[in-house]
């Protein structure tokens, strides 16, 4: 066990943000922003994308896991907080290698969890061969058909952009 704390203080300790920005280029975040956008278009579904470099190391000693911080993020940026109940995060921990999809109440009585997880490990992947910018496009892109197909944008319904489109990096 302890062996594992360490080894993940040091993955996190080696993965500071100016180091994870270099993975991702602000001209492929900005038009993977503009295609949140335009995927939100297409169903009733808010996303928003965040990916965060690394914890504190006291967070790593506390025993923080990715599943625990998506839910703060969620929580912290509203997500929670859509006119539809439609919300939904993708949050990726570059540091542990992982990606959780936490989807707000609405969603959530929709699509089935395995459909999400589908989604985390299609990320996984392409992180795994350091195709971190086509991980994010790939999650976009599935995220925005699990919707599409059920939670569909009503003909007559306007559906307000309740939440940032800009893909965070912390």
């Amino acid at each position: 066990m302890e062996q594992n704390r360490f080894k993940r203080l040091w993955q996190h300790w080696k993965c500071p943000r100016w180091r994870v920005e270099k993975f991702f280029p602000t001209a492929d975040l900005e038009r993977i922003s503009r295609e949140i956008g335009f995927s939100e278009q297409k169903h009733a579904g808010q996303i928003r994308f965040v990916v965060e470099s690394r914890y504190t190391n006291s967070e790593v000693l506390a025993g923080v896991d990715p599943y625990t911080r998506a839910l703060q993020w969620f929580g912290q940026l509203g997500v929670w907080d859509t006119e539809y109940n439609s919300g939904v995060l993708v949050y990726v921990s570059f540091a542990d290698r992982m990606v959780e999809i936490i989807a707000d109440r609405g969603v959530g009585r929709i699509v089935p969890q395995e459909k999400w997880q589908a989604v985390c490990d299609l990320m996984r992947e392409s992180f795994r061969n350091e195709q971190y910018v086509h991980g994010l496009e790939s999650g976009l892109e599935a995220v925005g058909s699990v919707l599409t197909e059920c939670y569909p944008r009503q003909a007559n319904t306007v559906c307000h952009d309740d939440l940032d489109n800009d893909v965070m990096m912390i």
